[in-house]
């Protein structure tokens, strides 16, 4: 049970092998057993979630099958709200907030026949690439990385059989590569954010966490829709219901699921990813390789680099605006940890000229990134330079390839581009380094195209079995 995928828990469902109501048992009793040590919830729903496996063990009995998320119990970041039940974004701030309605994507979520399990730790209002005090499933001593790592932490444990995360900088994509789980960033405005607590309106997106591509394919499926109710919901091209899984199952253009041919993916410089730990470099080209050898064909690109500085002129400036609109900043400042109080005071002393100026480079980031992939389908590089650090390194400095940066910096610099152009981008695990930590990599894509790139990590979990990989006994 702890690592069935949500296709093969979907199969036996709809056959009859296991109902609803066992499936949530046998989830319940995994955070039971596992929880305490992982700390990936802030709040399980435990009587909620078997009164909806029985409604919807009851629809299956009356013939009733809404689909591959029928009863299939699926973990809700704690920045997303769920009707009746507290959304704190782990944080004193929001500590007596009770929901009054779903968000968009858990309505979606409800309309598919999941269930939703449990709220998961964040880091506080998802204000950094951490999620104190979650433990990474694969060595406690290391983070998740965040800020959706009780997310990762609990679909890697087999603690939900999905997830959902939100990503600003990287925050779905950086845990899944910290937990060995494939994690997806839509294109912007495609999942709607009604009913999450913002951090930074233009970077925020919603996505899911899953064991594999096919699971995270699933899980898209179900929450993609137009929302008039956020102003920044897009509505992607005309597809069909279940565009993304059904590419994964039957191909495109007549070739097999697993062909690659005819597609060109892009290799960033070393200095884009650089410093880089040499069995993350090492793992990105095996899979080069293994991707190659499906019929892609690598080519190499120059992509421009972002600094962090511009990442930070407007998300600290729009993270305040937020916190401000709500009116929990500076009303409660006493109630935030000392990190988000000083980020939020930091929002304050950046000038609107610098702001515009920022939102300006960016334009120009984003413009130059759709140019160069019209010369290709999609890039792969790494997700994380580094794998899972050890938690007292959070925040600090960490040393890569003889270098030292700073811990934070280095989580996001290589997802936050992506963040910043809206591009849709899928992580996905592509090996183990020598302390059996999990290796991510990313494959991102043009606007729209989650079904592509889904398709490329798709085909990679077929030909390897980074993602099937079990956790180890801890000490």
């Amino acid at each position: 049970m702890p690592y069935t995928s949500i296709r093969e828990a979907a199969d036996e469902i709809h056959s009859g092998l296991i109902t609803p109501v066992e499936l949530v048992l046998e989830t319940l009793e995994q955070i039971d057993a596992v929880d305490d040590e992982i700390q990936a919830y802030v709040t399980v729903l435990r009587e909620q979630a078997l009164k909806d496996a029985d409604q919807a063990e009851r629809e299956l009995r009356t013939g009733l099958y809404r689909g591959p998320l029928h009863g299939i119990p699926i973990a809700i970041k704690d920045l997303i709200a769920v009707k009746g039940f507290p959304t704190t974004a782990s944080s004193k701030v929001l500590e007596h907030n009770i929901s009054t309605e779903d968000a968009m994507v858990v309505e979606q979520l409800r309309k598919a026949g999941a269930i939703i399990i449990g709220k998961t730790n964040t880091f506080e209002f998802a204000y950094g690439p951490y999620a104190p005090p979650t433990r990474n499933p694969w060595n406690h001593t290391r983070t998740t990385g965040g800020s959706s790592g009780g997310s990762a932490a609990a679909v890697a444990t087999g603690m939900s059989l999905g997830a959902i995360g939100t990503d600003t900088g990287g925050s779905i994509r950086i845990p899944a590569a910290c937990c060995g789980m494939t994690g997806l960033k839509p294109t912007y405005g495609r999942v709607s954010c009604y009913g999450v607590v913002p951090l930074s309106w233009s970077l925020d997106h919603v996505g899911p966490i899953g064991r594999s591509a096919e699971d995270c394919a699933i899980i898209f499926d179900a929450i993609v829709k137009y929302d008039p109710r956020d102003p920044n919901s897009v509505s992607g091209p005309p597809t069909s219901p279940n565009r993304s899984t059904s590419t994964l199952i039957e191909g495109v253009e007549g070739r097999g699921p697993l062909s690659l041919q005819g597609l060109r993916l892009g290799i960033p410089q070393d200095a884009f990813v650089d410093p880089l730990d040499p069995e993350v470099r090492m793992a990105w080209r095996a899979a080069c390789r293994v991707l190659e050898e499906e019929g892609a064909e690598i080519v190499n690109v120059e992509l421009p680099r972002p600094t962090m500085e511009l990442y930070r002129t407007i998300q600290k400036p729009e993270a305040t605006l937020a916190h401000t609109q709500k009116g929990w900043y500076p009303a409660k400042s006493e109630l935030y940890t000392d990190l988000v109080r000083t980020r939020l005071q930091e929002g304050e002393q950046i000038s609107a000229v610098a702001y515009l100026d920022a939102q300006q480079e960016r334009r120009v980031l984003s413009s130059r990134l759709r140019s160069i992939m019209q010369r290709v389908d999609a890039f792969i590089l790494p997700t994380i330079p580094i794998p899972a650090i050890p938690l007292e390194q959070a925040g600090k400095t960490v040393e890569i390839d003889g270098i030292t940066e700073e811990a934070a910096g280095a989580y996001l610099r290589l997802t936050m581009p992506f963040s910043l152009s809206g591009l849709p981008a899928v992580s996905f695990p592509a090996g183990f380094n020598h302390q059996q930590l999990p290796i991510g990599l990313q494959v991102v894509g043009k606007a729209f195209e989650e079904a592509t790139v889904l398709r490329i990590a798709h085909a990679y979990q077929q030909l390897t079995d980074w993602h099937q990989r079990e956790l180890p006994a801890q000490a």
